[in-house]
């Protein structure tokens, strides 16, 4: 059960508006919400989409799994697609890139046919971070997009490296908030993780925000 009124993050879902509003200026930005397990990091969230998407705002959500060290390659970003492909239809998302060339989309979901034959795992990997970065620019050209990919203490490093491309890559993407959220208290020294936050803590564009338990 949770209450349908949110308390105590009136400050937290502030300053997401106004990144929000800072994206919808041309301004990249990216939060980072951390927090232990429990505190609410799901529900901010949640309440923030709906107050976005009651705004205008096209919301993307998509969270990673815990199914062991190696996780599940692009979990939150399929979940994306899937999203999408429910809303505008396999060939409705296949005209936002060009030439409808979808062929590495569909490492992803069966919806854009037979994937690619990788004759370089590389180049192929860099195509598709390069048509979502397109997905997302198309998208964000119609209305705001805010994109949340949840708990990502347990991404695998597809999922962590095509994060850190988009971020870096934020400032070609008008009108574009990204939202990630993460167990802080599961961090150990030797997390991946690690290394990746502190990476993107050394971009202008990015802020962290530490959710804190409740007081009385």
């Amino acid at each position: 059960m949770s209450s349908p009124v949110l308390v105590g993050r009136a400050g937290q879902l502030s300053a997401l508006a106004e990144a929000l509003a800072e994206a919808g200026r041309d301004h990249p930005a990216t939060i980072l919400v951390g927090g232990e397990a429990g505190v609410g990091k799901s529900r901010l969230l949640a309440e923030f989409a709906t107050q976005s998407r009651g705004a205008g705002t096209r919301v993307l959500a998509g969270g990673c799994l815990e199914l062991g060290p190696d996780g599940l390659p692009f979990a939150p970003f399929t979940a994306v697609l899937r999203e999408l492909v429910r809303d505008l239809g396999a060939a409705g998302v296949a005209d936002l890139l060009p030439g409808g060339a979808t062929r590495e989309l569909a490492r992803l979901l069966p919806e854009f046919g037979e994937p690619a034959v990788a004759e370089d795992a590389g180049e192929a990997r860099a195509r598709l971070f390069e048509q979502v970065l397109i997905l997302l620019e198309q998208l964000a050209e119609t209305s705001p997009v805010l994109l949340i990919i949840e708990d990502a203490h347990w991404a695998d490093r597809s999922t962590r490296d095509l994060l850190a491309f988009l971020i870096r890559n934020q400032q070609a993407l008008d009108g574009l908030l990204i939202v990630v959220s993460y167990r802080s208290d599961e961090l150990h020294r030797t997390h991946p993780l690690r290394p990746l936050l502190a990476e993107l803590d050394r971009i202008d564009w990015v802020e962290r925000l530490e959710l804190p338990r409740l007081t009385r």
